[in-house]
């Protein structure tokens, strides 16, 4: 291990204050650039620390991306450090998903990112931003337009895993200490382009007097606290607007309509809410109030649905999976069903105890491949100890059914294409046991 001198020391005790790494397994994303190089320098200081590096090749630049992809690998294996290289088509990515190549860039870099915390079991994940692109993401947030949180720069920890250790150092000093400790490092060439705003405002602005930096460092610590305490706020609406809220099998969150329309500045909390569940307009989730039940908003990742005097909030994976159609071609256990599904062939003298999850029927009627599916427009069935057919629609609504439920409640059908049976809810009369039973098949879910 190198010596740690006075210039390591202003850095390391900073950096330790906040982030603690002896018997760390971490993995620092390199790009070769000063930045990176004197961050994973510093971390190599540290002992007792399980270092690898990730190093992302946005293929942007030809020649120089892959002699940076070169450099920190050969870095790499002089210190013997583990180091993963990725590769991406990032100007393929931009135009086949209409974003920004620096937006391209970001969403292939933290997806990778994810993917490495998640295979590797690494206690942080480390990135080389500082307090001057903090600066720059709040003076580019600014011109954009921006609340208090787009005011804090760029976050110093994110999901309690992605970490900047360097976020209270400014350029000045990273470039001072690389050039004290001599770290060779890569010097990128679109940086000095001003093709991207990030770049216009980098190299338009000369640096900095320091006490600019210390007003910004103590504007950040008022704006944290000012926003701690919004957020803490928004929770507290949020869970008074709440009826019922749950994530398994997938995210649902019932809302009350009623309690939103009471709330003051209701515009604002409307917009901090749902902004994270992509909804940005606010006229529309205003309007979406008083709209009728049924109707439905839809975001990249998300549905809210108005039933009746509520909003449903649910994952768009939900309709994803509920349009499926299973297959039962015998009566064995099938484990691509979405529950858990067991048959029994019973004498006809076996007694019955009926349960809301068992359900006894005329096996001798029943016709294979059964299938197994959620409702359609035009489904009807015979309802139990009833006279005549009925809509699966109409019973739904008559039994108060919310839409969400409706597409949960799923449907045995005969090989025929007679429905047997709403699952927890009611069977067709045509498979009930009767005095001419030979055979009952016992259903339990």
């Amino acid at each position: 291990m190198e010596k740690i001198g006075k210039n390591d020391l202003f850095f390391l005790e900073k950096i330790q204050k906040n982030f603690s790494f002896e018997k760390k397994k971490i993995c620092v994303s390199v790009s070769g650039g000063i930045d990176s190089m004197v961050l994973l320098h510093l971390l190599l200081l540290i002992p007792n620390t399980l270092l690898e590096v990730a190093h992302c090749n946005f293929s942007l630049r030809n020649k120089e991306s892959d002699e940076d992809e070169i450099f920190v690998q050969k870095f790499c294996m002089k210190k013997k450090i583990l180091c993963h290289i990725k590769k991406f088509d990032t100007l393929k990515f931009s135009i086949k998903h209409k974003l920004s190549v620096q937006m391209s860039a970001r969403e292939l870099r933290y997806k990778w990112f994810d993917e490495l915390l998640k295979n590797n079991l690494y206690d942080y994940l480390v990135l080389g931003h500082h307090l001057n692109d903090s600066i720059e993401t709040f003076i580019m947030n600014i011109i954009r337009g921006t609340g208090i949180k787009g005011l804090l720069g760029i976050p110093f920890i994110r999901n309690n895993k992605i970490i900047r250790p360097l976020f209270n150092f400014t350029k000045k000093e990273i470039i001072h200490y690389a050039k004290i400790k001599k770290i060779d490092y890569r010097l990128d060439s679109s940086n000095l382009k001003n093709c991207y705003l990030r770049n216009q405002i980098r190299n338009s602005t000369s640096y900095f007097p320091n006490s600019f930096y210390k007003g910004f460092k103590k504007s950040i610590k008022f704006l944290y606290r000012e926003n701690l305490f919004i957020e803490k706020q928004i929770l507290k609406i949020q869970e008074s607007i709440t009826v019922e809220k749950k994530n398994k099998p997938f995210f649902y969150w019932k809302i009350s309509c009623e309690k939103i329309k009471k709330l003051q500045q209701r515009s604002f909390f409307l917009y901090k809410i749902f902004f994270s569940y992509g909804f940005f307009h606010v006229k529309n989730l205003i309007n979406f109030l008083d709209s009728q039940s049924g109707k439905k908003l839809q975001s990249k990742k998300y549905s809210l649905i108005k039933n009746r005097n509520h909003w449903l909030l649910v994952s768009n994976l939900f309709f994803e999976k509920k349009n499926k159609i299973y297959i039962i071609s015998n009566l064995k256990y099938i484990s691509t069903l979405p529950f858990k599904i067991e048959f029994f062939l019973l004498p006809k003298e076996e007694k019955i105890k009926k349960d809301i999850k068992t359900s006894f029927i005329d096996f001798d009627k029943i016709q294979f491949p059964l299938l197994l599916r959620t409702w359609k427009k035009g489904d009807f069935f015979f309802p139990l100890n009833m006279k005549g057919k009925k809509k699966i629609s109409k019973y739904y609504k008559d039994k108060k059914i919310s839409i969400l439920e409706k597409e949960l409640t799923w449907l045995l059908v005969n090989g025929n294409g007679n429905i047997i049976l709403i699952f927890g809810q009611r069977l067709d009369d045509r498979y009930k046991i009767t005095d001419k039973t030979k055979n009952i098949l016992k259903i339990k879910i």
